[in-house]
């Protein structure tokens, strides 16, 4: 394994080869002059710096030639490192549109049950639609544009009142 510089090599001006947060999988490097460090010691993985073109990515290897002159942007492609991940850039789009109605799914039915199971549902339901018919749709007795159950529709005519 490649070792990375150490925080006495980098400082700002040199001129440095750094891998971008995008390019982490292709391992892709990017050249460029150190204007801020952006970690405070040595990290395993690089020290984070942010170009003086405003890229921000971690130190691979120092460029050979020293101090930057600041109009140096080369790119190259760094071995590619095993990674479980498929990179983004690499799977195409797919050849047709797809609308998000196509990924609905319809709800698994729950039965784990048998007979016994459907009949307590049964029996509950029964309670539930007595109680959704005991609260039927009142409409406001002031003006008859809000309607709700009764405790809704009492709350909405104390505000008619209301000072």
């Amino acid at each position: 394994m490649s070792r990375v510089p150490t925080i006495r090599d980098v400082i700002p001006g040199k001129l440095v080869n750094i891998i971008l947060k995008a390019d982490q999988t292709t391992g892709r490097t990017v050249s460029g002059t150190v204007a801020t460090l952006l970690t405070r010691g040595d990290h395993p993985r690089g020290i984070k710096v942010r170009l003086t073109d405003g890229r921000v990515g971690r130190v691979q290897s120092m460029v050979a030639g020293g101090a930057g002159n600041g109009a140096s942007s080369q790119t190259t492609t760094a071995p590619m490192l095993p990674t479980s991940r498929v990179a983004a850039s690499a799977v195409e789009p797919p050849s047709q549109t797809i609308g998000l109605d196509a990924y609905i799914t319809k709800p698994r039915r729950r039965g784990k049950g048998g007979k016994h199971a459907n009949s307590q549902q049964s029996s509950g339901g029964n309670e539930e639609e007595q109680a959704a018919c005991s609260s039927e749709a009142v409409t406001c007795p002031v003006c008859g544009d809000f309607e709700g159950d009764e405790a809704a529709v009492a709350h909405h005519v104390s505000s008619h009142f209301g000072d």
